[in-house]
C-alpha cells in the first residue's frame, strides 16, 4: 500500500499485475482516485493478526460526476438486486438532462451503440459490472437529437 503513495521518482507504483491461472493482467492505476478499505478477520494468529484490504477505484462507490463516469458493480448472487433499476439510476444521476423512465430503453440502446455502457470483463463468479461514460459528446448529441425528433417525448 505504502508504495501507491510514493511518487514514482521515490520508487513508488502507478500500476500492478494480476495473476490468474496462467494468464496476466496489467492494470494502471490512477493513484489519485483510489480508495482502499481494510477489515481486520483475526486478531491473534500465529503470524499476527490478520487483514483484508480492499483497493478499488472511487468511482465504483460515488459517481464522477464532473466527467459524467462511473461504474455500476452487481452481485450476481444477490436474486433481488434489479441491475437495469440500477443501471437506470446510475444513468440518470450522470445525465447532463433529466431522463424521463419511459426514454429507458431507447436510451440504454443509444447509449450500447456509442460505446458509452461497456459490459466489464468478469473475473468472478460473484461480481459484474458496467463503465458508464457520458462524458462522450456523441452521445450528448444524439439524444438531443431524439429529443428534437420527438423519438422521445414528454409522454
Amino acid at each position: 500500500m505504502a508504495k501507491l503513495t510514493l511518487p514514482i521518482a521515490e520508487g513508488g507504483w502507478n500500476g500492478i499485475t494480476l495473476l490468474r491461472d496462467d494468464q496476466t493482467v496489467a492494470l494502471q492505476l490512477d493513484r489519485d482516485r483510489l480508495a482502499k478499505r481494510t477489515t481486520r478477520t483475526y486478531r491473534q494468529t500465529r503470524f499476527g493478526s490478520l487483514l483484508n484490504l480492499w483497493l478499488f477505484d472511487q468511482r465504483c462507490q460515488d459517481p464522477d460526476r464532473a466527467n459524467r463516469q462511473c461504474y455500476a458493480i452487481f452481485n450476481e448472487r444477490d436474486s433481488r438486486q434489479d441491475k437495469s433499476a440500477m443501471l437506470w439510476s446510475r444513468l440518470r444521476d450522470l445525465a447532463a438532462f433529466p431522463l424521463l423512465d419511459h426514454w429507458r430503453p431507447t436510451v440504454v440502446q443509444l447509449l450500447l451503440e456509442h460505446g458509452a455502457i461497456r459490459m466489464l470483463d468478469q473475473t468472478s463468479e460473484r461480481l459484474s459490472g458496467v463503465w458508464i461514460d457520458l462524458s462522450l459528446a456523441s452521445v450528448q448529441d444524439a439524444i438531443g437529437q431524439l429529443i428534437h425528433s420527438g423519438d422521445l417525448a414528454t409522454q
